[in-house]
C-alpha cells in the first residue's frame, strides 16, 4: 500500500508544471502626441489623464512628425516585476528626443539617463523599380506618412549595392507616420 501511495505521489508531482508559469504578455502602451505642456512632470501627467478619454490613442510604435516636438502622453499598463514589485502604470507625459527621420517622420527616443548607442540603418531610397541611380538617400528606418497597407518599393543598400525590396506600411499611428515592413 505505501509503495502504491509513493508511486501515485511521484506521478502527481511530475505532472505539475515546474517553475513560474509563463507570464501573460503585456498589452502595448497607448500614446498620443501632446506638445506644449508646461509645468512639473506631475502637472503635465495630470493633463494627460484629464484629456486621455477625449483623445484618440494608439498602441503602435511611437513615430513623431518631423515638424512636431517629441512630447507625448503615454499610458503604461500595470505590471508585476520578476522580483514581485508592483508597478502601478497609468498615464504620464514624456518629453523625449527625435531619433532618425525620413519622409517627415522620426523615431521617438524616450527620456533616459543612460547614453544611447547609435543605430546603423542601411542606406535606402524610394524607387519605382530602378536602383541604378540613387537619389534622396536616407540612413534611417523605413519611415513614411501614409496609411496601413500602403505599398512602397525601396532600393536598400547591402554589401555596397542597392537592391529592390517591396513592402507595406504598418503601425500607422495618430501622427500618420508609419514604418514599412518588407513583404
Amino acid at each position: 500500500m505505501s509503495r502504491y501511495v509513493i508511486v501515485c505521489l511521484v506521478a502527481v508531482v511530475s505532472g505539475v508544471p515546474q517553475g513560474q508559469p509563463p507570464a501573460n504578455p503585456l498589452p502595448p502602451p497607448q500614446w498620443f502626441l501632446k506638445p506644449g505642456l508646461t509645468g512639473t512632470f506631475s502637472e503635465r501627467t495630470a493633463v494627460c489623464r484629464d484629456v486621455a478619454d477625449a483623445t484618440p490613442a494608439s498602441p503602435t510604435l511611437i513615430l513623431i512628425p518631423e515638424e512636431d516636438p517629441a512630447e507625448i502622453c503615454i499610458n503604461f499598463p500595470a505590471r508585476t516585476l520578476p522580483d514581485g514589485r508592483q508597478l502601478k502604470g497609468g498615464w504620464r507625459h514624456d518629453i523625449g528626443e527625435k531619433g532618425a527621420c525620413a519622409n517627415g517622420c522620426c523615431s521617438f527616443n524616450p527620456p533616459t539617463k543612460k547614453a544611447r548607442e547609435g543605430v546603423n540603418h542601411p542606406a535606402w531610397f524610394e524607387s519605382a523599380g530602378d536602383c541604378s541611380a540613387p537619389a534622396n538617400v536616407f540612413n534611417a528606418p523605413f519611415l513614411f506618412k501614409g496609411q496601413n497597407g500602403d505599398a512602397k518599393t525601396l532600393c536598400v543598400e547591402k554589401d555596397g549595392a542597392f537592391s529592390l525590396i517591396s513592402g507595406e506600411l504598418s503601425n500607422c499611428g495618430p501622427s500618420e507616420c508609419c514604418i514599412l515592413y518588407e513583404s
